[in-house]
């Protein structure tokens, strides 16, 4: 099987991203309410917890999508959408990188030579949640295919949340002349002297 095509992969999960973005913003929103935020020591700790969070976000609200199958097994959940696209949820880093134990199944997730699943024909992706510099939001939701340890491509999901708004731009100011303006140093003492 190629590389994913973002062409065939992005329609597909259009149909669904209303629903994944929700399960990841709400479960980190469980994050910050939660009395373990500030107390667990480690990063994965976190991770593991809103990874949790995501899924039961997730499977509440695709487990009856006619377009979506749930996949549960190999201690992970995995997304069947319209029995094209594979996905799974995890947090990357900044480049959208995610770190997975190297297990054989991990590295075959991405080496898409490998039939996973019985599944010959899907396009597998990981739906990613990237947080800020200071880990303390998350910047952006994206889905990222890759190949082996590199990015193919990435695209967010949440793009077409945004909209540019126009904002109104200052009425200009009528000019000056630079005399008014500008005091060249020592031109008082000039002027004085000259008025004398």
């Amino acid at each position: 099987m190629p590389i994913p095509s973002e062409a065939n992969v992005r329609p597909v999960l259009d149909e669904i991203r209303e629903h994944v973005v929700s399960a990841i913003r709400e479960a980190w929103e469980d994050w910050l309410g939660s009395d373990r935020n500030g107390v667990w020591r480690y990063k994965r700790s976190r991770a593991n917890f809103v990874w949790e969070q995501i899924i039961e976000r997730a499977n509440n609200a695709l487990l009856d999508h006619d377009a979506v199958h749930v996949i549960d097994g190999h201690e992970t959940m995995k997304f069947l959408v319209r029995d094209t696209v594979l996905f799974r949820f995890k947090k990357a880093d900044e480049t959208g990188r995610s770190s997975n134990v190297a297990t054989q199944l991990a590295l075959a997730f991405h080496d898409h030579d490998e039939d996973l699943f019985g599944l010959p024909e899907v396009q597998r992706v990981e739906v990613v949640y990237k947080l800020n510099r200071l880990e303390t939001q998350i910047d952006d939701i994206c889905v990222v295919a890759r190949n082996g340890d590199q990015i193919a491509w990435e695209n967010s999901l949440l793009d077409s949340d945004e909209v540019t708004v126009s904002l109104p731009m200052p009425e200009p100011k009528p000019e000056r002349p630079a005399a008014s303006i500008v005091k060249l140093k020592g031109a008082a003492d000039d002027r004085k002297k000259r008025q004398d």
